[in-house]
């Protein structure tokens, strides 16, 4: 059987994030990024396979990870998110 919970969804993170408070999207993107090292080890591989050099990475990423260079969509295999993330490190390259 199923029920019903009458309770309230709290909201105040997503109501912050679409206010644009910084303190609050650091957060969700850090805990990302920390999660899915696979996805990360699986783009950086793909690039340096792509022919991009290790220094060319460094300069497109900019300090950045790779996960927050180019975001991880929810529910992407790290294969998928690898092809994706040197795709658009080639278009930042080329721009």
């Amino acid at each position: 059987m199923l029920s019903y919970d009458g309770s309230p969804t709290p909201r105040s993170d997503l109501n912050a994030a679409a206010r644009g408070d910084p303190a609050t999207l650091r957060d969700p993107l850090s805990r990302s990024i920390r999660s899915h090292p696979s996805h990360e080890r699986a783009a950086l591989a793909n690039a340096l396979d792509d022919g991009l050099m290790p220094d060319e990475v460094a300069r497109i990423l900019a300090g950045r990870r790779v996960a927050e260079a180019f975001p991880i969509r929810w529910g992407e295999s790290p294969e998928a998110y690898a092809s994706r993330a040197v795709a658009e490190m080639f278009v930042a390259y080329l721009q």
